[in-house]
């Protein structure tokens, strides 16, 4: 069963009164709350899921009875400012739930494709609720709610999906982890831009997306933003693998009259003649370092006269990942993070270690 809502009155009530009208409920005493808060984003940005729609799940909740109600999210960085930045310390205590950090919860490993995987024990003895964003993203076309089950992993497992293809494994995962009810933020998205560019917002979408197949409900979030699922390779392979995908009654809005044309992003940004380029395998630490370069660049005289001298009046590609072709250029080229190690090596190009490396030693290398 899937619902597209439109936003009606408060954010807390549309969600309650979508869950009344799919009659989800509960199979567990204690429910798991997963929502998308991976970096310290504030409220009402297209990065993160609304600690609004996650108190009116709560709200719902506490109506069927549920007296144990947990909130974890395993952020990329900034693990305490992101709980305050985004609204959800704030929104937990004041609905008295506990909040946590996955990184620090316990674990159980479970068999999946890939061998072993570890997944914090909570999920296997509550009632699991994903929480996504609708959103576009460089590797897998778009972060829904299949993605966003990479915040339940490890830091060295979420790194190894990337190497092991991202696209497969993320469908793996999907399979042995299934959550009861899966829920789209569509308040408001993320689209890309011109190329070069980073996300835009898409603003008054107004909708939410809840449904209790996690690839069904991914499925009709991916048709709203106007992708065909056969460009989408995570969502196909999860097809292949009969993880029934279209097989979910519809309700509310119909799908044809919500539909969008959201703009995928580029496999690059640029800012003024600093290109930042990745690949499927550049994982989350490194696509996240660019912005962290040009804020150290901007806090420190030094690093930031190295970066208007060579960011500005000549051109710097600096490359992430395991990219098949290194394209040639007028201007420095720069390879960083352990996984372009060989590839660094093999072209003769100045290389910067880490996994992800450190922004002061990216600018050094500039």
């Amino acid at each position: 069963m899937i619902i597209i809502k439109r936003i009606k009155g408060t954010i807390e009530n549309t969600i309650y009164d979508a869950l009344s009208e799919i009659k989800y409920k509960p199979q567990h005493e204690r429910v798991l709350i997963k929502p998308c808060i991976p970096s310290p984003c504030r409220v009402g940005t297209p990065y993160i899921a609304s600690h609004k729609i996650t108190a009116g799940v709560i709200n719902y909740l506490r109506h069927q009875g549920i007296e144990e109600i947990i909130v974890g999210e395993g952020p990329l960085r900034d693990y305490n400012r992101t709980f305050v930045v985004s609204g959800y310390e704030k929104m937990c205590k004041e609905k008295d739930v506990r909040l946590i950090n996955l990184h620090y919860a316990e674990r159980r490993g479970i068999a999946w494709d890939y061998g072993e995987i570890q997944i914090p024990s909570l999920i296997f003895d509550s009632e699991y609720i994903n929480i996504a964003k609708l959103k576009v993203h460089t590797s897998t076309t778009v972060t829904l709610g299949m993605k966003n089950q990479m915040g339940l992993l490890r830091k060295e497992d979420n790194k190894n999906i990337h190497l092991l293809g991202l696209h497969r494994p993320i469908a793996a995962l999907a399979s042995v982890i299934k959550p009861n009810l899966t829920i789209i933020d569509a308040i408001n998205g993320e689209q890309g831009g011109p190329p070069g560019k980073h996300g835009h917002e898409v603003q008054g979408i107004n909708l939410v997306i809840c449904g209790t197949s996690l690839l069904s409900t991914d499925a009709t979030a991916a048709r709203l933003m106007g992708f065909s699922l056969e460009n989408i390779l995570h969502l196909s392979i999860a097809k292949d693998m009969n993880l029934s995908i279209f097989d979910d009654e519809m309700m509310g809005v119909p799908l044809d009259e919500c539909q969008m044309n959201f703009i995928p992003l580029t496999d690059h940004r640029k800012i003024y003649n600093l290109y930042y380029h990745w690949t499927d395998e550049t994982c989350s630490g490194c696509l996240g370092l660019m912005a962290e370069i040009r804020a150290t660049a901007l806090t420190h005289p030094w690093h930031l006269g190295r970066f208007i001298r060579h960011g500005l009046l000549q051109r710097i590609d600096i490359f992430t990942g395991k990219p098949k072709i290194i394209m040639e250029t007028n201007g420095h080229i720069i390879g960083i993070g352990n996984c372009m190690l060989d590839i660094a090596s093999k072209h003769g190009i100045p290389f910067v270690p880490g996994c992800p490396p450190r922004a002061v030693d990216v600018l050094r290398k500039i």
